[in-house]
């Protein structure tokens, strides 16, 4: 019997006590819990990049939309302009740069006659995203949509 209350006197010993307990969670505590941040910020980022995109994808099919249902061909890109501006919810239009292919001046919207009903329109939209990662990075965000015209030059 003395030896079995020497090996549990000894199996005592090995256990580590409650204050050592509280050191290791602390420890444990203070590695883990910078990773589960930037995990986090790195989801609300996400969630920030894919409402960008969601919503200059809404905005190139609604010029793309506009576009092709012009009422006034003389003023086509400004209607194109503005239904894309009108369309960016939650995003800064001063920082989207739209590009409208074929332009206001260029064949077959230029031309004269029935010419451009049928042809493709399209709009290309890019936004520079700024994310606050643990460094700030710009992140250009990009949408394209494409229509046929469907009016008729006068």
């Amino acid at each position: 019997m003395p030896f079995m209350t020497a090996a549990l006197h000894r199996l005592a010993l090995l256990r580590p006590s409650r204050r050592m307990r509280a050191g290791q969670s602390l420890v444990e505590l203070a590695i883990t819990l910078p990773i589960l941040l930037l995990l986090m910020l790195g989801l609300v980022n996400l969630g920030i990049l894919m409402h960008a995109q969601i919503v200059l994808t809404n905005a190139a099919w609604e010029g793309a939309r506009a576009g092709a249902t012009i009422t006034d061909p003389a003023h086509g890109d400004e209607e194109i302009i503005g239904a894309v501006q009108r369309s960016l919810s939650g995003l800064d239009a001063s920082r989207v740069t739209i590009d409208i292919d074929p332009e206001q001046d260029e064949s077959p919207r230029d031309q004269p006659g029935p010419m451009p009903r049928g042809q493709p329109l399209a709009i290309g939209l890019e936004y520079r995203l700024t994310m606050s990662l643990p460094v700030v990075v710009e992140v250009p965000v990009r949408a394209r949509a494409v229509s046929r015209m469907e009016y008729m030059n006068p």
